[in-house]
């Protein structure tokens, strides 16, 4: 075993190697190629060590799961098939294969199957192929299954953890990261009506995160709330002034391997920079005016409340 553990860290090491190479070099399909070989890995590496899981299987899902969440299977399953067309219509790409689910009984196998600390506490993660799930017994406080059924409907993190898996298929890691939560963030609202209420809640007061940050060092910017709301409505500004057209033909060129700035510019005929400068006008002057700003799920625009 620690065998094993030594040649996969020494695969991986010359896979992330290879895959930086690639990149410097310009090369985008070598580095798609890289980056795909480097996420099947971490996918079979994922599914391998379920040791003791059962599955269950729907048209486009299956599920890993240990024996105490049965009774959560079908529930988990319904509840993917449901916001399965509305992600893949807002993308623009259906999954190759069936979609791997992966429900953790608690926060502790949660943390490990990822190499988390202690501090977290998602109850979703997309992670280089499979998409892990904490078990709703967990974080849903319910005092029937019938409640806790209607409970995980409206707070699943299915839809986010789903865009993120197929934006990254199909792109093959093309994005910058503020991108992809974005994304995820606007899918997952046209899908569900959810909004993670820490960023809701987020303030829009200057000075807001300059597209610069966002895009180098989105994971280690200090407020976090803030970071995730700001790429949210980032999202939902491009939508809203290109449609789900230019948002899916924006994808589509990331798919290509177009750099992401000139991916935007070619999709959407402006440079990322003027569309967060038009972007951040409109939303400093919504703070400065005391206003709240919400993504209508029905038409996917930012409206006044």
């Amino acid at each position: 075993m620690k065998g094993q553990r030594v040649v996969w860290r020494l695969l991986s090491a010359v896979a992330a190697g290879a895959l930086l190479l690639c990149g410097l070099a310009g090369w985008p399909r070598a580095r798609a190629a890289v980056y795909r070989y480097y996420r099947h890995q971490g996918r079979v590496r994922t599914l391998g060590g379920l040791a003791g899981y059962r599955t269950a299987e729907s048209g486009r899902f299956v599920l890993y799961y240990l024996p105490e969440d049965g009774d959560f299977a079908a529930l988990i399953l319904e509840q993917a098939e449901a916001v399965y067309e509305r992600v893949v219509a807002e993308v623009g790409y259906p999954p190759a294969e069936r979609v791997p689910l992966i429900l953790y009984p608690d926060r502790t196998a949660l943390r490990a199957a990822y190499g988390w600390g202690s501090e977290q506490s998602a109850v979703g993660v997309y992670w280089r192929g499979t998409v892990g799930l904490l078990s709703p017994r967990v974080w849903i406080a319910a005092g029937d299954p019938a409640e806790l059924a209607s409970e995980f409907r409206r707070l699943s993190p299915v839809a986010h953890e789903l865009t993120h898996y197929l934006l990254d298929e199909l792109t093959e890691g093309n994005y910058p990261r503020w991108f992809t939560e974005g994304l995820a963030q606007y899918v997952e609202e046209l899908a569900t009506g959810y909004v993670w209420p820490e960023a809701a809640a987020a303030p829009l007061d200057p000075p807001l995160y300059t597209l610069s940050e966002l895009t180098r060092r989105f994971d280690d910017l200090p407020d976090r709330s803030l970071a995730y709301r700001q790429s949210h409505l980032l999202v939902a500004h491009i939508a809203e002034a290109h449609g789900r057209p230019g948002l899916t033909g924006l994808i589509a060129l990331l798919a290509e391997g177009v750099p992401f700035d000139r991916a935007v510019e070619t999709a959407l005929g402006r440079s990322m920079a003027s569309i967060y400068a038009d972007w951040l006008d409109q939303a400093e002057g919504r703070s400065a005016q005391g206003r709240n700003v919400r993504l209508s799920e029905r038409k996917g625009l930012l409206e006044e409340r």
